[in-house]
């Protein structure tokens, strides 16, 4: 399982541009509140734990403003797992390796992946799939996808990733598009 396309712009460039692609969706149809024009309003992002060379990729999160009512909408993302600061592809592949929190793990993420993430941030993290995830209404609707056994031991997101095909990085994508409710609006992931 190799994650080196975490390194390669063109992953985080088709990300960008899946991202786009949703945007343009919600603008075209207007405000949800009173079907009146939207504006573009994005806004400054500052992740964590990505190279400088990929930081272009998440400098802003796309944003709309109603022209009548001033509501802001934010489209779902693939780039961004709610308000976490970490970009979700590696916030979802290093929840992934969360079986046990040791100090050993942690290099290992810091070796591979070059974030540093303490041990508080790995707890709130698993504590949020494994009890906080369970309780959305998303996954209440979608976890026929995923044998009784793997929701009982609670293995998230590694069990999400499982159900999907293909290589790591098809795997990943295909979760974050998957996982996209819980980016915007009321079932986000805090």
């Amino acid at each position: 399982m190799s994650h080196k396309f975490l390194f390669n712009a063109s992953f985080h460039l088709l990300l960008n541009s899946i991202d786009q692609e949703l945007a343009t969706e919600i603008q075209k149809k207007g405000c949800p509140c009173c079907g009146k024009k939207l504006h573009q309003a994005n806004y400054p992002r500052s992740p964590v734990g990505i190279l400088s060379d990929l930081r272009k990729y998440y400098d802003e999160r796309l944003s709309f403003c109603c022209d009548t009512c001033r509501k802001r909408i934010t489209p779902q993302s693939v780039r961004f797992f709610g308000r976490h600061w970490h970009p979700a592809p590696f916030l979802i592949l290093i929840s992934a390796l969360m079986l046990g929190i040791n100090e050993r793990r942690l290099l290992q993420v810091k070796r591979h992946f070059g974030i540093v993430v303490s041990e508080s941030t790995w707890k709130r993290w698993r504590r949020w799939w494994r009890e906080l995830f369970i309780t959305t209404s998303f996954w209440r609707k979608e976890k026929g996808l995923v044998p009784s056994a793997i929701e009982t031991n609670k293995i998230f997101p590694r069990a999400l990733l499982n159900i999907f095909q293909g290589v790591l990085e098809e795997r990943i994508l295909y979760l974050l598009r998957f996982l996209l409710p819980l980016t915007s609006g009321a079932l986000r992931a805090v």
